[in-house]
């Protein structure tokens, strides 16, 4: 007679407590380097985008860091609310002596065409300009970024605010 072995059954391996994530403290600037971009909605006036467009393929500027470009170059004037102000204020007739009021609707105004432009931000970057919305009072993160854009893009003087100044010296020296 064939005795069968019986091999006494052990119970199944329960998983251990496992450790708790260590948190790495994030330090400057390359803690957004690891983090994956989410894209915006931003609408700008064409012109702008055309020359974030050129900007991106002549000098390898992404698009992202052309907005944050923009933003800090105005908060460093001491600008940027001034502009999200301008651009959400109705104003009122000259001689009136009621305060401009805001604009409940954030839509361009008459004859401003606005056209969609993606940007890619990572989280830390968002992070960051959710709270100038707020500091702002720009209500949208469209708003924020197009009022610094199309200015930083689309100044009055002709000149380029993207270049370096040595440009500029080159060409007031040339004449």
């Amino acid at each position: 007679m064939i005795q069968a072995q019986v091999q006494p059954t052990r119970p199944a391996p329960q998983p251990g407590p496992r450790p708790a994530p260590r948190t790495i403290a994030a330090t400057g600037a390359s803690s957004s380097a690891y983090q994956t971009p989410e894209q915006v909605s931003i609408y700008v006036k064409p012109e702008a985008k055309e020359r974030a467009r050129v900007l991106s393929r002549d000098e390898g500027i992404e698009y992202a860091q052309l907005a944050m470009d923009a933003i800090d170059h105005f908060l460093t004037e001491n600008m940027l609310t001034f502009l999200v102000r301008a651009r959400l204020e109705v104003s009122r007739p000259n001689g009136s002596r009621f305060p401009p009021r805001r604009n409940l609707r954030s839509k361009s105004k008459p004859g401003i065409r606005r056209v969609l432009w993606p940007v890619q931000f990572r989280p830390a970057e968002l992070d960051i300009l959710n709270d100038l919305v707020q500091d702002t009072g720009a209500e949208h993160l469209s708003t924020l970024v197009s009022v610094a854009v199309e200015a930083y893009l689309l100044d009055d003087d002709g000149a380029d605010p993207a270049r370096s100044s040595s440009d500029d010296v080159a060409l007031s020296s040339s004449r």
